[in-house]
């Protein structure tokens, strides 16, 4: 069980992740409502600075993009995941708690078979302030992000973000939030919805000028961050991805428009058997 604040309601939340038979994928429940949902593209939607799934009656469960990171990068396909509320607790705002958690519980192998989804032709989406997201036909999934930030100029990210280089290289980056120009603020107090209540010192990475107050935990830790929070969007297809991915400037939004693209095109694509 993991429990900490929620980041846009600054409510407590309590995350208890349970084994799954073979096959039945990963699954999310409200304890408070005794409600679920599986993890899938029909499920998915936006929300503000963060990812959601929808629940039966109109609810939701919201900030799942990093527990779903760890799951794939992991090799995680099946577990019940429990939280008490609307949001995930965000821990110390990356990955790595949860991959700490999922490692120390331990994998079992199973004879059940592992659909992937192979990309066979090349599907973009973009927008027109210059933020770009493809996929291309490869034999595995490899990343290639780049991210442009103020006083930091361009970073850059590529590798296969699985296993030992996921939890070493992209795990351990945290949300990130700019100093010093009041957007924090005005998203906490400008909106109906909760956004940013729970943000803190010790569950973000403070950006000031060209760095991290109170120091970086890796190098170009905000693109490295952006990896995760799209490793998590993806999985949002319900199956591990076979293909070369190509992000500039992304965020929830087009990552969850490049999975809708995605689904709209079953000819630029197929599920295989491992």
């Amino acid at each position: 069980m993991l429990s900490g604040r929620a980041l846009h309601s600054g409510r407590r939340a309590r995350l208890t992740l349970n084994p799954a038979p073979a096959g039945t994928g990963i699954r999310f429940r409200r304890s408070d409502l005794g409600t679920e949902v599986m993890v899938g593209p029909e499920h998915a939607r936006r929300a503000i600075l963060s990812t959601a799934l929808a629940l039966p009656g109109g609810q939701r469960i919201r900030t799942v993009e990093h527990l779903l990171s760890a799951c794939m990068a992991l090799g995680l396909d099946d577990a019940l995941a429990e939280v008490d509320g609307e949001e995930l607790p965000i821990l110390d705002g990356s990955a790595a708690p949860y991959c700490r958690a999922i490692e120390a519980a331990g994998l079992v192998a199973t004879d059940a078979p592992r659909p992937r989804m192979r990309i066979l032709e090349t599907i973009e989406v973009a927008t027109a302030d210059d933020r770009l997201l493809r996929v291309e036909p490869a034999d595995t999934l490899r990343f290639d992000i780049t991210l442009d930030l103020a006083h930091w100029g361009m970073l850059r990210w590529s590798g296969r973000p699985l296993g030992t280089t996921y939890t070493a290289e992209i795990a351990p980056a945290r949300s990130f939030l700019r100093l010093g120009n009041g957007l924090a603020q005005r998203l906490k107090g400008s909106r109906a919805e909760p956004v940013l209540r729970g943000a803190w010192f010790t569950n973000t990475a403070p950006l000031f000028r060209n760095g991290i107050l109170f120091g970086a935990r890796l190098s170009g830790e905000p693109v490295r961050h952006r990896a995760l929070d799209l490793l998590g969007d993806l999985s949002l297809l319900g199956m591990p991805l076979l293909a070369q991915v190509t992000a500039h400037r992304t965020g929830h939004g087009l990552n969850l428009a490049l999975v809708e693209a995605i689904m709209a095109r079953p000819d630029a694509w197929r599920v295989e058997d491992s």
